[in-house]
């Protein structure tokens, strides 16, 4: 049965009363194609009418639509909406309106997303058509949703379970070790197969041959240290967005995943600040493609630590909530005292 359709195949509003409030973004993309006879009206990267700035003018009315989104399309819930942003960018004639939008709440905020864009490009229109009413509106589309069950980025999201290492310290396998009624290194992968579309180990070869790890889909090292093993998977396939996890986090939950990808943003990477001295915590992080030549330099100049790469990345870096706790257990004694 369909969602918006109840037993009696009555249209009705999906119940989210159960759900759990999450964090959840989305944003979308409008294309809008201008005809030359516009060419004189430009002032910069804004179009000046009689009417007023045509670019400012679509933001204002994008952000009303976002917001009223509820009511305009039928079985929408009313979203407490907390982040509206709008970017045009034009290219010769060409103007791509993107709007994104975040919320902390039941259900995602896809609509409102592609509302916004779709008013702004129809407010461009409005504006322009006095000019010329040879004005395309090309294609909106969703770029990118996080929260709720599905994640969708504007490449594909694979996860990396980092198991390569050599657990001297710990004197055992760390990716072996049960923590949660299962190898942490499995209950590490189960959490982002909930996001991911793939989800490998990183390891050495037939590593985990024998073991109850040995079913999993792996990346072998090609290089050594944490460097090597993202480096690996990018060069395994280097255009998706990586979910990389050192298999030795033993607080890592759905909550970690979860706000690190309700800020996934066109950078290098999107990562924790350390609370004590506020570096970048390479080994729970979101990175994108662009991380692969970034790391690649690093390690032809014999630069092994991820950190040391992304204090000079761009990044976007957010603090620690309450419920996450990037602590890594190495030795037998920091198990005892975390668990």
């Amino acid at each position: 049965m369909l969602n918006h359709l109840n037993e009696n195949n009555d249209p009705t509003m999906v119940d989210v009363s159960e759900k759990n409030h999450s964090v959840r973004s989305a944003t979308a993309q409008t294309v809008v194609e201008l005809p030359e006879e516009l060419l004189p009206y430009f002032s910069g990267k804004e179009l000046i009418l009689k009417k007023g700035p045509v670019f400012q003018t679509a933001i204002i009315a994008g952000t009303m639509a976002v917001k009223r989104t509820h009511e305009m399309i039928p079985f929408c819930h009313q979203i407490p909406v907390e982040s509206c942003k709008f970017d045009i960018s034009l290219n010769h004639l060409t103007v791509t309106i993107t709007c994104k939008i975040k919320t902390t709440f039941k259900t995602g905020v896809e609509m409102e997303a592609l509302h916004g864009a779709t008013v702004a490009a129809l407010t461009i229109y409005d504006m322009c058509k006095a000019v010329s009413h040879n004005i395309l509106i090309k294609e909106t589309k969703l770029l990118s949703k996080t929260g709720g069950k599905r994640t969708l980025l504007d490449k594909p999201l694979y996860g990396l379970v980092l198991t390569g290492g050599k657990s001297s310290r710990m004197g055992e396998d760390k990716a072996l070790i049960n923590y949660k009624g299962t190898p942490h290194g499995q209950y590490t992968f189960d959490i982002l197969s909930k996001f991911c579309e793939k989800v490998f180990l990183s390891s050495k070869e037939n590593q985990w041959k024998g073991s109850p790890l040995e079913n999993l889909p792996t990346i072998t090292d090609q290089f050594d240290g944490p460097i090597g093993g993202i480096l690996s998977a990018f060069e395994a396939h280097p255009d998706v967005n990586w979910f990389i996890v050192a298999c030795d986090l033993i607080h890592f939950n759905e909550k970690t995943v979860e706000k690190i990808l309700s800020h996934a943003e066109d950078k290098v990477a999107v990562c924790f600040k350390n609370k004590e001295k506020g570096f970048p915590e390479p080994l729970c992080a979101l990175y994108s493609p662009k991380a692969k030549d970034l790391f690649k330099n690093a390690l032809s100049q014999d630069i092994t630590c991820p950190v040391k790469v992304l204090r000079k990345a761009d990044l976007t870096l957010l603090d620690q909530d309450p419920e996450i706790n990037l602590a890594n257990i190495n030795t037998p004694e920091e198990r005892h005292e975390h668990h």
